[in-house]
């Protein structure tokens, strides 16, 4: 009987070991994880910096004349184009008469005394003397003629009328803040093209310059993408806020864009190279400003410190890591540091 029950024993210690063994075995395989990786690649990209700016016409001048007067008749309406050259105001010309009959008289004495020199009968002091006042008179004359009709210094758009026919025009500054601050009658304004000023941080200097693409949205287009190029960067700072002025140039041949209009600035700076890897790759720990990704090397987790500097759809531009380097896309919440992993290649 005892040899039986030690065989049966015996058995028994036999399949013990084999469960354990198995056990174990499947514990083990437990322990390894399985994750998804993806590959970092490199690529080139053309990186963008936006500002907001605001809508300026090209050209703008308040119309006026050096000399006050009665505004006597203004030859166009608010929104009517204007050619160079054209009479827009003209102003009431008592001074114009006056000074014109001052001219006439002193024409005929300076002309009796160039006779009398002539002959020796008057001194060259008496002479000049008349020539002086004739020549004053003259050029007072051409200036007040001058004075009492505008004409366009250039091609634009009347887009203000400050005074009405009938009021009597005084040299006193405008008061629209951010436009031209001269005293003036019409204001005119070239609006094709037209200008985005904008602002640029000191440190924006370095990589933003001249000639540059810049892409313009403004709310009363909101489909619309208005292209043109950075045409000038002022070449000093404010004090104040330590920005550079900056401008682009648009065309505008359609008017849509009005001066005044708040606009988004896209400037599209030089093409470069780049690591991307895709934004759910990266990992950070809470209450942390440090990013980093999973490096799957030899089946063993690796963390890698990475710094974003620029995204694209679902794809970050990131420094830290080479290009072709496994990352963990799914399942890096389940690894940790040098853990072997199974990986599945996505």
């Amino acid at each position: 009987m005892k040899p039986k029950i030690i065989y049966v024993l015996s058995l028994l210690l036999i399949m013990a070991s084999a469960c354990k063994s198995k056990q174990e075995e499947n514990s083990v395989e437990a322990e390894i994880p399985r994750v998804i990786t993806v590959k970092a690649v490199e690529k080139s990209y053309t990186p963008t910096l936006v500002f907001s700016g605001t809508v300026f016409a090209n050209r703008e001048a308040n119309l006026g004349a050096a000399l006050p007067g009665k505004v006597e008749k203004i030859f166009f309406e608010e929104g009517d184009f204007v050619k160079k050259g054209e009479l827009i105001v003209e102003l009431s010309d008592e001074m114009l008469t006056q000074a014109e009959i001052e001219y006439q008289a002193l024409k005929k004495d300076y002309e009796r005394v160039s006779r009398l020199r002539e002959k020796g009968s008057i001194s060259e002091m008496e002479y000049d003397h008349v020539k002086a006042k004739f020549e004053a008179s003259e050029a007072k004359t051409q200036m007040v003629r001058k004075n009492t009709q505008v004409y366009a210094p250039f091609s634009g758009t009347l887009v203000e009328r400050m005074m009405e026919e009938g009021e009597v025009y005084f040299i006193n500054p405008g008061l629209d803040p951010g436009y031209s601050m001269r005293s003036g009658i019409v204001r005119l304004m070239q609006l094709d093209p037209v200008i985005v000023k904008f602002d640029l941080n000191e440190k924006d200097l370095a990589i933003v310059k001249p000639n540059l693409k810049a892409e313009i949205t403004v709310d009363a287009c909101p489909d619309k993408t208005f292209s043109g190029e950075i045409n000038s960067i002022k070449p000093m700072l404010t004090t104040l806020t330590r920005t550079s002025p900056a401008e682009v140039k648009i065309s505008n041949s359609k008017g849509e864009l009005k001066p005044g209009m708040f606009a988004r600035i896209t400037v599209s700076l030089p093409q470069q190279k780049a690591v991307f890897i895709p934004f759910k790759t990266i990992f950070r720990l809470p209450g942390t400003a440090e990013d980093f990704v999973w490096v799957v090397e030899n089946n063993a987790v690796r963390k890698a410190i990475v710094t974003r500097f620029y995204s694209e759809g679902d794809m970050v531009a990131v420094s830290g890591i080479s290009p072709n380097v496994e990352l963990i896309a799914d399942g890096k919440f389940r690894v940790s540091e040098g853990q072997k992993v199974e990986v599945v290649r996505k």
